[in-house]
């Protein structure tokens, strides 16, 4: 009886052995999946980011990531559309327009995926220029001629030292130290921003010697076309950015970069229209000065602020325009509108003038940028609400760029990789997804 007992307890014994072998193996095996709702700059970034991550680690086995999008293509605001509809017409950026030098993740993807810079091509007369609604204050490429270049000088030199800041986070030995993050107050914190957070862009450049007129004038045209709001309604940290953003685009359109292949807090955002239109125009309508064109306008909503009765019939339908490139063989001029609100087809035709005809019409409304006013607090929406969900858009409201998308997109990842049981070593990323820059 004994001996049965042994072999039966010694059975037993050896199927829960090969039992806890089986579910300790699948369990050593099983695939996470991962879902990336989105494909915009963060999401696409971030699925790179990760697969990337895996290859290095050998573990693409273990992993199942898919990207939940609702459009028919990728890169989110970073998107074209032909002329007329025709693909004999060069594509036109109709929202991310573009990057610049100082966007190191995007340069690197350039490079990676053998992209090419377009040059944008502007015609041989074509001329820039400041307008507050009444009057052209200043040729755009001779800003110096009317702003103090001591206040020039000191805008170069607080815009240097903030991105000087920012690029910070590029570094491996800082990003040991200090992250991953997961607040955007500690972003803040790390890289020593709160000042320009706490204070409007107006107030921090002339508390720091930057004449009220260079501000209300020339920065404020530079937020306004960059990020639809006035240099007194935006932070510091966002009217930087709008000084460092002028930059180029890609060749066949910005997606490119983003298309992988393979407590509830509220965020207002400013809604944007884009208008395109072609126009047989040689100069802008009578409201506009009878101006020549080609040309682009940057705008000023300083007299508005003014809040003077003199002020009461100012030209500022538009925050910025461009009217360029001739489209062969029709001989039109393409123009491209920003502005606050729906631009209608008398609108149109009084900033072409009555003797102009307008060709094809397209518009195109965007929830573009957060609202960003200057925060005596660091409340933002949580990067990592819960276990296993990460957030990826609470650093928009501190900079949005496409390029702080993918900044954003390699925090969630070194995030996710500590979060699932990778050391910190493993989810420090591979050695060449780090863009070390000289500090």
């Amino acid at each position: 009886m004994n001996k049965w007992k042994w072999i039966v307890g010694t059975v037993i014994a050896v199927v829960l052995l090969i039992f806890a072998f089986i579910v300790g193996f699948k369990l050593g095996h099983r695939i996470r999946h991962i879902a990336i709702i989105g494909a915009g700059a963060a999401g696409s970034s971030a699925a790179f980011f990760l697969h990337k991550q895996l290859l290095t680690l050998g573990h693409t086995d273990k992993v199942e990531i898919t990207v939940y999008e609702k459009e028919s293509k990728v890169g989110g605001r970073a998107a074209l559309i032909h002329p007329y509809n025709d693909s004999k017409y060069d594509p036109v950026e109709i929202g991310a327009s573009i990057y610049a030098s100082v966007n190191l993740h995007l340069v690197r993807a350039i490079e990676q995926f053998g992209l090419s810079p377009a040059y944008r091509m502007i015609d041989d007369d074509h001329v820039s220029y400041l307008y507050d609604g009444k009057t052209i204050l200043v040729d755009m490429d001779n800003v110096n001629s009317r702003y103090n270049l001591l206040s020039l000088t000191r805008l170069n030199m607080l815009t240097e030292t903030s991105v000087h800041h920012f690029l910070r986070l590029y570094q491996r030995n800082f990003q040991l130290l200090n992250g991953p993050f997961r607040t955007v107050a500690a972003y803040v914190k790390a890289i020593d921003l709160k000042p320009q957070l706490n204070e409007s862009g107006f107030r921090f450049l002339v508390n720091n010697g930057v004449d009220e007129m260079t501000v209300n004038e020339f920065v404020d045209s530079l937020t306004q076309g960059t990020y639809g709001q006035q240099v007194t309604q935006l932070h510091a940290v966002m009217t930087i950015i709008a000084m460092a953003g002028r930059g180029q685009s890609i060749k066949g359109g910005n997606y490119k970069i983003f298309d992988v292949r393979d407590k509830i807090i509220k965020v207002d955002y400013v809604q944007q229209h884009v208008t395109l239109f072609t126009t047989n125009a040689t100069h802008l309508g009578s409201s506009y000065m009878k101006m020549n064109i080609p040309i682009s306008l940057l705008v000023t909503r300083y007299l508005e602020r003014q809040n003077s009765t003199n002020n009461l019939n100012l030209n500022l339908d538009v925050e910025s325009m461009h009217i360029s490139t001739l489209l062969y063989p029709r001989n039109e001029r393409l123009v491209k509108l920003f502005s606050p609100n729906y631009l209608d087809d008398s609108k149109l035709a009084k900033i072409v003038g009555s003797r102009a005809n307008i060709g094809w019409i397209y518009r195109k409304m965007w929830y573009a940028y957060p609202r960003a006013p200057p925060r005596n607090n660091t409340i933002f929406p949580p990067i990592n609400p819960d276990k296993g969900l990460y957030y990826v858009n609470p650093f928009e409201s501190f900079i949005s760029t496409m390029e702080t998308q993918c900044v954003a997109a390699h925090n969630i990842i070194r995030l996710f990789l500590i979060d699932f049981g990778y050391d910190e070593k493993a989810a420090t990323l591979a050695d060449d997804y780090w863009i070390d820059t000289a500090i």
